[in-house]
């Protein structure tokens, strides 16, 4: 893992409990919170960042088709990326953590509400 890599990971996981405090917090009972789309676009940007950062040290010339697609379709992007610098064993270990930060993501989205639960009763 990259150096400061482990910092974005923890920012990721910080949005998706703040995405389902808030969700809970200020839109009990929705399916589909407004706030979602918002703590999304900043999960992207942090998402992208960690692209920038990784790219730069590993020397990586970005292409804007690339760059798009991180934060356009990151599903597919992302391990092409991984894959693509890292070679196929590697790539294969950083996209199943690439996974593992997403399901990360979803049980902090899960933890949050159950945080904002606890303290709205």
């Amino acid at each position: 893992m990259a150096p400061g890599t482990q910092y974005y990971i923890l920012a990721n996981l910080a949005l998706g409990f703040i995405d389902g405090a808030v969700a809970y917090w200020l839109f009990p009972g929705q399916m589909f919170a407004p706030s979602t789309l918002v703590i999304s676009i900043a999960a992207l940007f942090v998402i992208f960042m960690w692209y920038r950062t990784d790219s730069d040290d590993r020397a990586f010339r970005r292409t804007p088709l690339l760059s798009v697609g991180v934060v356009g379709l990151p599903i597919l992007a992302i391990p092409y990326y991984l894959f693509r610098t890292r070679g196929f064993l590697h790539g294969a270990i950083a996209t199943l953590v690439v996974v593992l930060v997403a399901i990360g993501y979803s049980g902090m989205a899960y933890l949050g509400q159950l945080a904002a639960r606890a303290l709205r009763t």
